[in-house]
């Protein structure tokens, strides 16, 4: 890249084009290396792990999938969104509705992604005018019109037991969990390729300029509006494919299932793991997913009440606001990005006075 000098008429290097080059080297290099790493995991898992340790590697995939769309929209695109579960819900019913109308496995799923997608749009367009605590808002709203729609679709046709499906696969409890865990793993992998396509990109740095310079983005000519729909389209259309894939996973789609606290968990995935990153989000996933099973073990460590016990889950989401609280602090960036903090030299000054201080002190 070259710039043409008025004075002069000379072309200048401009050096920020290698050090772009090199950042995008350097994130197909990992997103491969945490592709790798996610297929040896699933492959151990599969192979050697009882059916209860392959469920968990899958609900982690199936986190993992939404935590990556979610951070796409906050993470890079700066947009404030806390219903996430709104379109993870809206993505299992209209699923729910395709293969009721007939539509196999996984065209219900593709449909259901798609209308979240629109759905994306609709609730995105306040995102035009508003942003910040407001925009949080408008999404909370969203959250709850999905869930009251979920919830008089669910009582009119089944009533409160909620709708069940078809096994997706055939075979034991292990087979199926074990080809689950290889499907989801598939589409994880599409989605991290599809998210660092994405963030290399030109919309990734309109989406980094409208995060941190929203009025400077518009000045330059970035069609702030149209990126800022596109990146609520993008992830709403990514956590409806996991809502849909959730329906088939779990079996069973009830309103219940999507509360307002699911949605607080993945904005604790991608803040515990790190923003505008790709490993972040399933490290966060992994952290998230695992406390709620690793809470009544440290409980029944220390407490031997039944009620305690009982209370796990309880526990676990105090320990999701404590470590937000913690990484917010003391690392603002992540797991991902966490370094431990290089010993700070005193200066000449304060050396010296503590030499000169040492004699009296022997004295």
């Amino acid at each position: 890249m070259t710039i043409q000098t008025p004075a002069a008429g000379s072309a200048v290097p401009v050096r920020g084009s290698g050090a772009r080059g090199l950042g995008w080297r350097s994130l197909v290099q990992q997103k491969f290396l945490i592709i790798a790493v996610a297929v040896i995991a699933v492959a151990f898992f599969t192979a050697t792990g009882s059916s209860y340790t392959v469920y968990i590697v899958d609900t982690i995939l199936l986190a993992a999938i939404g935590a990556l769309a979610l951070d796409l929209l906050m993470g890079t695109g700066g947009q404030v969104s806390i219903g996430n579960a709104a379109f993870l819900a809206a993505g299992a019913y209209v699923t729910v509705w395709a293969s009721r109308s007939g539509a196999p496995f996984p065209f219900d799923v593709i449909i259901g992604g798609l209308a979240c997608a629109v759905a994306g749009l609709i609730v995105g367009l306040p995102a035009l005018r508003i942003r910040g605590m407001y925009l949080a808002l408008a999404t909370l709203a969203a959250f709850y019109l999905a869930d009251f729609v979920g919830q008089q679709y669910q009582t009119d046709t089944v009533g409160a037991a909620g709708f069940f499906l078809n096994p997706v696969f055939a075979g034991t409890i292990s087979q199926q969990q074990a080809s689950w865990a290889w499907l989801l793993l598939g589409v994880l992998a599409a989605t991290i390729i599809l998210v660092s396509w994405l963030r290399s990109g030109r919309s990734g740095r309109a989406w980094r300029m409208i995060r941190d310079h929203e009025v400077a983005a518009s000045i330059m000519g970035i069609p702030v509006a149209r990126y800022k729909l596109l990146a609520f389209m993008i992830s709403s259309a990514i956590i409806g494919v996991q809502g849909g894939l959730l329906a088939h996973f779990t079996g069973s789609v009830s309103y219940d299932s999507f509360t307002l606290g699911l949605s607080i968990s993945v904005i604790a995935m991608i803040l515990i793991g790190g923003l505008d990153s790709l490993a972040g989000p399933l490290i966060g996933a992994v952290v998230v997913t695992m406390l709620p099973i690793f809470v009544p073990d440290v409980i029944n460590a220390f407490v031997s009440s039944p009620a305690a016990t009982q209370d796990a889950s309880s526990y676990a989401e105090i320990i999701y606001g404590v470590l937000i609280m913690v990484f917010m602090i003391a690392a603002p960036k992540g797991l991902s990005r966490w370094r431990p903090r290089p010993a700070v030299p005193r200066a000449d000054g304060a050396a010296a006075a503590d030499t000169a201080r040492a004699p009296a002190r022997r004295a």
